[in-house]
């Protein structure tokens, strides 16, 4: 029989007295604590696993995208002619003229969904210019998408093309005139451009531009907005004085091939 505090002792009956073979006790706290470390690491792998496949099921809706992004540098210079997209729909706002004498105090808007997918590795552009009317821009030709009436209409243009409705946005030859800084626009980082207006030709508003301005990302360069402003020849409330467009979500990169796909309506 072992003293108190002395370790068993387990004796071979095939082996001498003297050749004892000492076996220590498991430590039981060490191994749940081993055995809680390896289930807590566990658990959050799969927890990290789980949320990657969620967040890849929510942000990555069928048709937008999920090219590589390629940035530019706004602060040098600015150019739309790049591969990006809306990921989520932007706006289409127009901002009437306010009257003089007017009491009111604010002007009147009107909002619109609005969307921009944009390859100019193919040249290819469609564009909501407003809720009724979207371009499907082409290298050589164009079609405009007209849903006003019951019975959804096509129209094929030969004389429109991508380049050439870009210019018409006033959108090839803006240049900085303030601060080298990045300013904010609806609270992003952007470096502000102001062109010529003389080339803008919208299909929404028969009004002479005299002012265009655009916002670039100052991370990635994309197009977040930009405003075309109205002259007037008479002091009417129904005539524009802006017309902006914000794509908040614009992505650098390139858009799923299947936006670019024209309605059925569309074909010959």
């Amino acid at each position: 029989m072992s003293k108190a505090g002395s370790l068993p002792r387990f004796v071979d009956e095939y082996e001498d007295d003297e050749e004892v073979e000492l076996v220590d006790e498991p430590d039981c706290g060490k191994n749940l604590r081993s055995f809680l470390i390896r289930l807590t690491i566990s658990l959050f792998l799969i927890g990290c696993v789980s949320g990657a496949v969620i967040w890849s099921f929510v942000n990555g809706e069928s048709g937008t995208g999920g090219g590589t992004e390629h940035h530019r540098d706004a602060s040098k210079n600015f150019s739309i002619f790049i591969d990006q997209y809306s990921k989520k729909e932007g706006l289409y706002i127009t901002t009437y003229r306010l009257p003089e004498g007017s009491s009111d105090q604010e002007p009147k808007q009107e909002e619109y969904q609005s969307f921009w997918f944009q390859s100019d590795t193919n040249k290819t552009l469609v564009h909501q210019i407003t809720p009724t009317v979207t371009i499907y821009a082409f290298e050589h030709h164009s079609y405009w998408y007209d849903t006003s009436a019951a019975k959804p209409k096509c129209t094929f243009d030969p004389n429109m093309n991508y380049l050439t409705y870009i210019k018409n946005l006033g959108m090839t030859n803006l240049e900085r005139h303030h601060s080298e800084y990045e300013e904010t626009h609806n609270g992003e980082k952007v470096f502000v451009y102001q062109g010529n207006p003389n080339e803008v030709l919208l299909t929404n508003v028969n009004q002479t531009a005299f002012l265009v301005t655009a916002y670039a990302d100052a991370t990635t360069g994309a197009l977040l907005a930009w405003d075309t402003y109205f002259t007037s020849e008479t002091d009417s409330s129904e005539m524009v004085f802006k017309a902006s467009y914000e794509y908040p979500n614009m992505t650098p990169a390139k858009p799923d091939p299947s936006y670019f796909v024209t309605p059925t309506e569309c074909s010959p």
